[in-house]
């Protein structure tokens, strides 16, 4: 399994620890992002690349601008205008689009002369574009705004579901979010109105439930639209890795999805859930709690991240540092 490496700055410079905080990619760059799919994007002076794990130039450093690899393929700019490289450095899709979305589903959304449509990793549109707005395919389905209303199409682009939403969402878990007469229900794949629009607003599904607004509250209902947590907290996030975080007034918590309060609703806010530890804010100030609720890492940051393999990045007096989970600095400077 290859280790996890956080990036670093050190004198101005940019470069990479690894969970122990050792320097395992010397600050070299200007600036860095975090490794994604095996590479990094890097900068040197105003140029964009990629290196590997190593520490190795994998995609020259010579682009106007470099975003992450998705499905094997990076979006870079040349003069204006974008192409995409793969993790070889070749550039597979030649610079000539106006935009380039990340490919999803083996397809990717491009701007051609104001109007949107589709290519595929050889660059070969494969859905002319004659769109004002094409979302990613999820699901085998992609949502676009044609004549001002919003439809769905298919990979071939035909348009399965008609254009005639005023908003809407893409895909998730066979259904997706559309707005009629300003009220959010559900559809299927089929355009088949499944959950009647009645929410003043409502989320994709996620593990199953889908957040929704009625009567100025926060609650969760399933894919037959049965109410399964009543609304009754004035804000919540979705469901991820069976958990949500919510909030009752000016405090959060979490609840699983039977809706029993796991972490009690009393913390100024909190953030993510990552390896049993669970970043919350007390005082104006971010800890770490376990899943009991017990402080792990005592609230004395201004800011924190998740953990990933072990190690996660924190604020300390407007500085940027690393630590464990005991709560130990890996990296300080």
């Amino acid at each position: 399994m290859e280790k996890t490496l956080y990036p670093v700055k050190l004198n101005g410079k940019y470069g990479y620890i690894d969970n122990m905080g050792e320097i395992c990619i010397e600050p070299n760059f200007d600036y860095v992002e975090e490794f994604n799919e095996g590479l990094a994007m890097v900068s040197i002076g105003e140029n964009f690349g990629f290196i590997n794990k190593a520490g190795d130039i994998a995609v020259k450093v010579e682009y106007n601008d470099a975003y992450d690899f998705r499905e094997g393929l990076a979006v870079v700019e040349i003069n204006g205008k974008y192409g995409c490289v793969d993790n070889k450095g070749n550039l597979v899709i030649k610079a000539e689009f106006d935009e380039i979305s990340d490919f999803r589903e083996g397809l990717a959304a491009v701007k051609l002369n104001y109007k949107w449509g589709y290519i595929d990793k050889q660059g070969k549109i494969v859905i002319q574009p004659e769109y004002l707005y094409a979302d990613d395919f999820r699901e085998g389905l992609a949502l676009v705004q044609s004549g001002g209303k919003l439809g769905y199409i298919d990979k071939l682009g035909k348009e399965v579901i008609e254009a005639k939403y005023d908003y809407a969402y893409g895909f998730s878990e066979g259904l997706a979010v559309v707005q009629i007469n300003n009220k959010y229900g559900y559809i299927n794949k089929s355009g088949d109105t499944v959950i009647e629009p009645k929410y003043r607003e409502a989320s994709s599904f996620y593990e199953g439930l889908s957040l929704v607004e009625s009567n100025g509250k926060c609650g969760f209902i399933d894919t037959k639209g049965e109410m399964i947590i009543s609304p009754k907290y004035d804000w919540a996030d979705n469901f991820y890795n069976g958990f949500a975080a919510v909030a009752i007034k000016d405090k959060y918590g979490f609840i699983d999805r039977t809706g029993a309060e796991i972490i009690p609703v009393k913390f100024d806010n909190v953030d993510t859930i990552s390896e049993d530890l669970i970043s919350v804010e007390a005082n104006g100030k971010w800890g770490y709690i376990d899943k009991l609720g017990k402080f792990i890492i005592e609230p004395i940051f201004d800011e924190v991240s998740r953990f990933i393999d072990g190690a996660a990045k924190v604020i300390f007096q407007n500085k940027t540092r690393y630590i464990n989970k005991n709560g130990d600095y890996i990296w300080k400077i």
